[in-house]
């Protein structure tokens, strides 16, 4: 794809655990006035999150291929960009694939994609209780596997688990010492992928409920989303402005 042609690939928003689609708005409405291009989220539910705990999550990744390619038939693009909030970077993940199969299905949507954009997502997990479905994919799908695809992990670090004994445990359910930065629920090296490119933002937190009224998180504001949106997916009305990631 050339520069022009990814300002105009359609993007698809994959949610955080037990999510509503209308929770990303907000940052649908920004993605599209950044990038003058078609903007959708995965319709995928609370009640879709549970039955994915009990049955297994590949109904939840089909969601995604699904969203994937109606965004494609409907754009007359040939590849989307992903863009996976929380547990929605692992759903992307999982969709672009791979020879092995998951969930019974064998997806290659490497083939359909050209950017991964995870926000917050905890890439690196021990494999134990309800983590080791994130172990499963990394040894699946092992960091940023396609060549074809630019990776990009956003983690924030507004909250340091070394001043909140609450905000250490959550740490802690990914690394062995809770007293490091993260966003309030992951863990800077929790979100960063082998691979990919990293980017690192101090006062982020994970979602709108982490802190406080003046918190910040990755979809608060349009200042906010530019700082990590890539610069070669800028519309053309904006590429006078600074580069970004």
């Amino acid at each position: 794809m050339t520069g022009r042609e990814e300002a105009r690939a359609p993007i698809v928003v994959v949610g955080r655990h037990v999510s509503w689609p209308i929770e990303y708005r907000g940052l649908t409405r920004i993605l599209a006035e950044l990038s003058g291009a078609e903007v959708s989220v995965v319709p995928i539910t609370p009640l879709d999150w549970v039955l994915g705990r009990i049955r297994g999550y590949g109904q939840l990744v089909f969601q995604v291929a699904s969203a994937v390619d109606k965004a494609l038939l409907e754009n007359g693009s040939d590849k989307a960009v992903l863009v996976g909030h929380s547990a929605g970077g692992i759903l992307a993940r999982v969709y672009v694939g791979g020879d092995p199969p998951y969930g019974g299905r064998r997806h290659s949507g490497h083939r359909r994609v050209s950017h991964l954009i995870s926000l917050g997502t905890s890439h690196n997990a021990p494999s134990r209780e309800r983590l080791a479905p994130i172990a499963e994919v990394n040894e699946l799908f092992p960091g940023a596997l396609h060549e074809g695809i630019r990776y990009l992990c956003v983690a924030g670090a507004a909250a340091d688990g070394s001043s909140s004994r609450r905000v250490r445990k959550r740490y802690e359910r990914f690394v062995s010492d809770g007293r490091i930065k993260g966003d309030g629920e992951v863990p800077v090296e929790s979100a960063l992928l082998p691979g990919a490119e990293h980017l690192v933002l101090d006062d982020l937190y994970h979602g709108r409920l982490r802190g406080g009224l003046r918190g910040r998180w990755y979809g608060s504001d349009r200042e906010t989303v530019g700082r990590w949106w890539p610069e070669e997916l800028y519309g053309r009305e904006h590429l006078v402005e600074e580069p970004r990631a």
